[in-house]
């Protein structure tokens, strides 16, 4: 199984929202990294073919998802960054209407809803208006009904935007489980959310993919790129316009600054032992 985006292009008049993108994945969790307006709910609204490419192809398993048309909906689940829902219906509700809109065949949709309503720990709130739920509670909705039908390729955009932490963890949880033999592709700003339980992961800025690897290999990539400084107080807005600063922190009661780049401070010592992917984020998408 596999899905190809080849020299894949949107252009809004003279702005390039997505710029020639080519990448095959196949199966596993493509966390998708990239600041807001890098061109991740672009590339996936092309793949939902919610908005009309401007170049390129997108291929699943050799042939155009164009000329697939239903077949490939049909093995497409999507969780949209905005909670768009009927906000009168329960739950339980929303989900049988999701499964009637994607025909899936009434003598399973009962257990696939069971079983998703359990997994995502909302059965005791099936029969309370979506109106009532709290933002953590709809978008454990929104990835029930991207999950309807069993689908080979699943996509979430943002799907723990604006959650507390406890939530954010329980759905992240809920994804890697569930990822066996599925292509996932999770698109976030927030890096924590995927350094755990992604196989892979993109990184895109203004449109364009900048490059892509394991946690690890990206973490490595870094390896020289990343000091811890003590600072005194009067020179922290100094460093902070001069450098890309990823952390100020208190040690011992005296401040130390984490900085990241090609070109950094002779004093302060590199780090070796806990770098992390926000480094990476720092080093490769921050401004």
């Amino acid at each position: 199984m596999k899905l190809e985006l080849k020299n894949l292009t949107k252009k809004y008049g003279n702005f390039t929202a997505l710029d020639n993108m080519t990448i095959t994945f196949e199966p596993g969790i493509y966390g998708i990294l990239g600041a807001n307006g890098a061109g991740k709910s672009t590339m996936m609204n092309l793949l939902t073919d919610n908005i009309d490419r401007t170049e390129g192809e997108i291929l699943f398993d050799g042939t155009d998802i164009l000329k697939l048309g239903k077949d490939f909906r049909k093995v497409l689940g999507y969780m949209p960054q905005q909670q768009g829902f009927y906000e009168h219906m329960t739950a339980q509700t929303f989900l049988y209407y999701m499964a009637e809109l994607k025909a899936i065949p009434k003598k399973q949709t009962k257990s696939e809803i069971e079983k998703l309503l359990a997994v995502t720990n909302l059965s005791e709130v099936r029969h309370k208006k979506l109106g009532g739920f709290s933002g953590g509670m709809k978008q454990r909705a929104l990835l029930c009904q991207a999950l309807l039908g069993n689908p080979k390729v699943v996509i979430l955009d943002e799907p723990t935007a604006g959650l507390d932490p406890k939530e954010r963890i329980r759905i992240r949880n809920f994804i890697s489980s569930m990822s066996r033999g599925k292509i996932i592709l999770l698109a976030t700003h927030i890096v924590s959310d995927i350094e755990s339980i992604s196989d892979q992961i993109m990184m895109m800025k203004k449109g364009r993919l900048i490059g892509i690897g394991t946690p690890n290999e990206l973490v490595e990539s870094v390896a020289d790129k990343v000091k811890e400084l003590l600072c005194a107080p009067e020179d922290l807005d100094r460093i902070q316009a001069q450098y890309k600063v990823g952390n100020v922190f208190q040690r011992r009661g005296e401040t130390w600054v984490r900085v990241i780049g090609d070109d950094l401070p002779a004093e302060g010592q590199y780090v070796k032992d806990h770098l992390s992917l926000e480094d990476v984020y720092l080093y490769y998408l921050g401004e």
